[in-house]
């Protein structure tokens, strides 16, 4: 499944192992171990749950967690975990609830942020922010700079 960029730009990539339709219309997909990339400008992202599903009529894709990232915020490493995340059919930015997330030697926690197309990070219930354990941001440091992800 492929959720396009409506700016032109790379779509993002959701493949499932298992998928099950619900109904006698594709109103509504169930997707089973769940991989998507998310390719927005500055972020180059995987993401994995264990389920999620597709609503065509809202053009919604919802994962339930632990919904875990993996890649890369303006060439930095990033990685994260989050309870559910949602991508509308425009693709203008992955909505996370409950996320936990590790960039740039800090922790960031907030019950709600969207990580946005222009390069945004929001968070409207705000948000956490805390120095990352030495051995974890030593971990991160020592990967190359700029990190960039295999295409």
């Amino acid at each position: 499944m492929h959720i396009w960029d409506a700016t032109g730009g790379d779509p993002t990539v959701v493949v499932a192992e298992r998928v099950r339709q619900e109904g006698v219309r594709f109103d509504r997909l169930t997707l089973e171990q769940v991989r998507a990339r998310v390719l927005m400008p500055g972020i180059d992202c995987a993401v994995t749950a264990p389920t999620g599903s597709w609503s065509t009529g809202a053009g919604l894709l919802t994962l339930d967690g632990p919904v875990r990232l993996a890649g890369t915020r303006q060439n930095r490493p990033l990685l994260g975990v989050a309870r559910s995340a949602g991508m509308s059919r425009d693709g203008q930015a992955l909505v996370l609830e409950q996320l936990e997330l590790w960039h740039d030697g800090q922790r960031l926690t907030a019950p709600l942020a969207e990580l946005r197309r222009d390069r945004s990070l929001l968070a409207p219930r705000g948000i956490e922010s805390a120095p990352l354990p030495g051995e974890l941001a030593a971990i991160l440091q020592a990967l190359p700079d700029p990190l960039v992800m295999p295409k």
